[in-house]
């Protein structure tokens, strides 16, 4: 597969919506939620890689891409396959997510990422889109996520793909996401702020 990555195509873009945070802060539900509202293509970095690591290991890759228990027996070696195949090349699985959603990609003005986890993921989207960027960085406390089912898990949430984006990172907003704080509230400063 080629490394390169033709922007070209895609001069309609008005607004990419880069969304980060830990496991379990509702990066999902807030990445669906800002689609459904902008009628948005959602796209997941880590689609691609757990389809390709599936197909690797002969498992199922649809359940990897469910929150299922079933993607926990795997998910410490994704991640170091995956770091392995970002070290040949760092932009492999954002080209990826958008190849794999190309079609859709090329008529809708906005695109919501909803997985970054390194720097290098901000940099490939900095490098061909960088006027059409935002950085939204969504941040819930232990308990809250512990309530949706996380149990810390060391080599995983100690790990970079969980914390690389922890710091150095100038976010253009900060989505608090703990059942207390106002959601439709912020979701909709959110939108006022991709749609200036």
């Amino acid at each position: 597969m080629s490394s390169s990555f033709d922007k070209s195509k895609y001069s309609h873009i008005k607004k990419i919506i880069l969304l980060s945070g830990k496991r379990k802060c509702g990066k999902d539900y807030l990445g669906e939620k800002l689609a459904e509202k902008l009628h948005a293509v959602l796209l997941h970095l880590s689609e691609p890689l757990k389809l390709e690591y599936a197909r690797l290991n002969q498992i199922n890759g649809e359940q990897l891409l469910t929150s299922s228990s079933y993607k926990e027996n795997y998910r410490k070696d994704m991640i170091k396959w995956g770091e392995d195949k970002r070290r040949e090349d760092s932009s492999i699985f954002c080209r990826l997510a958008i190849e794999q959603k190309d079609e859709i990609c090329l008529t809708n003005p906005i695109w919501i990422v909803c997985d970054i986890r390194r720097y290098t993921d901000i940099e490939f989207f900095q490098k061909y889109f960088s006027n059409q960027l935002l950085l939204v960085r969504i941040e819930a406390s232990i308990d809250t996520r512990k309530k949706r089912g996380w149990i810390f898990t060391s080599d995983i949430d100690d790990s970079e793909s969980e914390c690389q984006l922890d710091e150095n990172v100038d976010w253009s907003f900060v989505f608090s996401n703990n059942d207390t704080d106002n959601f439709d509230e912020q979701i909709n400063n959110l939108i006022k702020l991709i749609n200036s």
